[in-house]
């Protein structure tokens, strides 16, 4: 038996291919169709300062974490420290996309598998209140990180060294408001996705996230795991590597020779303890514990992030409502090689630039979480069409696609 037609309800094109024969999973694999993008190619030779917004555009769904991987890199390859307050600036720039990206993804993308429809003008029919629910959520993040970014999709405010404008302190005070005014939302949708109900499977695997050592995974930090990987960002070459498979347009990643999750759940098992209040109550409450080895429940997580970021980015911007303060951007010291990491809503994202000491881009990597988790998703498929081999065909390939929906591909950034 073979599934290959296109998964709906995800960012990008792909498919899932699985044979079974004789009562046994022979095979199963993801196949990606998105052209190669060759955003590597691009970036190399363009000057430094044009990197960020350039590399944005790998993803229109979420492109902060893209500026913000760039510009980190592009900082520790050319000597430039950025500000604590250019830091807190930034966290609150991930924590306006993750707020507004989880939202779109579990209302539009995945709440028809738990819900029983088969898109969201079903979902909208039936459940009106909660698609508006998601409207206002989306409104808002949007809002953070134009305020901050210059623009909600592709910022062009933040710039090696800081922003080439920062918002004033009553902009920030307004925004905190804003925020305040959608928390009830982004509660109601936890609670909403903590009552459906999520197929049974559980599969333990590796969890990799970043660490600066203080805040909820956001912006810089080591990369670690349940496993006991700890290593600087810079590192990552030694752990994670890339291969490629004749069906995909793809990279696959594995590490120590097997898949690894990243994203929310992956950011929640190892890090809940870190949690703002109202989300690590909402834990407590929940009938989901963390941490769980059931790919599905990364919904869930997603449905938690969005309220843990929603009260980051209420804290952030009380704070520098007070204290917001002008800064003079440092300069470049030095050429060489730097590695930036950011959590991206699919969760975490590397890039790498090598600048000259003209400010050349010469040489770029980028890896990107989706790449990661592809390896993850086809261990994933097997075991749980392994486990439920004996069901009818089309509850198989509802299975297989919730599954892979679950995990947030965006298979354009994956193609980049």
């Amino acid at each position: 038996m073979i599934y290959d037609e296109f998964v709906t309800q995800i960012e990008g094109h792909g498919r899932i291919y699985f044979d079974i024969k004789d009562g046994k999973v022979v095979e199963a694999r993801l196949e990606i169709h998105e052209g190669s993008r060759l955003f590597e190619s691009f970036l190399r030779g363009r000057r430094a300062d044009e990197v960020p917004q350039m590399s944005s555009r790998i993803c229109g769904v979420c492109p902060v974490p893209h500026n913000m991987a760039a510009i980190q890199a592009l900082e520790n390859a050319m000597g430039i420290e950025a500000s604590e307050q250019t830091k807190m600036l930034r966290r609150f720039m991930i924590s306006s996309q993750m707020v507004q990206d989880h939202a779109l993804h579990l209302y539009v993308l995945a709440a028809a598998d738990y819900l029983g429809v088969t898109g969201i003008s079903e979902v909208y029919a039936k459940f009106p209140d909660a698609v508006k629910r998601c409207v206002r959520i989306r409104t808002v993040g949007n809002r953070g990180i134009e305020l901050v970014g210059g623009r909600a999709v592709h910022p062009i405010n933040s710039i090696p060294g800081g922003f080439a404008k920062l918002p004033t302190r009553e902009d920030m005070e307004k925004i905190a408001k804003d925020f305040k005014a959608i928390l009830n939302d982004c509660i109601e949708t936890f609670r909403l996705f903590a009552s459906l109900k999520c197929p049974d499977f559980e599969r333990p695997t590796e969890y990799l996230a970043i660490d600066d050592g203080k805040h909820f995974p956001a912006y810089a930090g080591r990369l670690v795991t349940n496993r006991g990987l700890k290593v600087e960002a810079k590192e990552y070459r030694n752990h994670i590597k890339e291969v490629f498979k004749p069906y995909s347009n793809t990279k696959f990643c594995v590490m120590n020779g097997h898949g690894f999750h990243v994203g929310a759940i992956a950011r929640v098992n190892l890090f809940k303890n870190r949690l703002n209040p109202t989300a690590k109550e909402l834990l407590r409450e929940s009938p989901v514990k963390f941490p769980s080895d059931n790919p599905l429940h990364n919904n869930l997580a997603q449905a938690l992030e969005i309220v843990h970021y929603a009260e980051e980015a209420i804290k952030i911007a009380e704070e520098l409502a007070v204290k917001l303060k002008d800064e003079e951007r440092p300069k470049p010291t030095k050429a060489g090689t730097g590695v930036g990491v950011a959590e991206a809503p699919r969760g975490t994202l590397i890039h790498e630039y090598t600048v000259d000491k003209n400010g050349i881009v010469k040489d770029a990597n980028l890896i990107i979480p989706t790449g990661m988790n592809t390896t993850n998703i086809e261990e994933d498929l097997y075991a749980l069409l392994s486990a439920n081999i004996n069901k009818p065909k089309e509850q198989l390939k509802r299975l297989a696609e919730m599954l892979f929906r679950a995990y947030d591909p965006c298979l354009s950034c994956a193609t980049h």
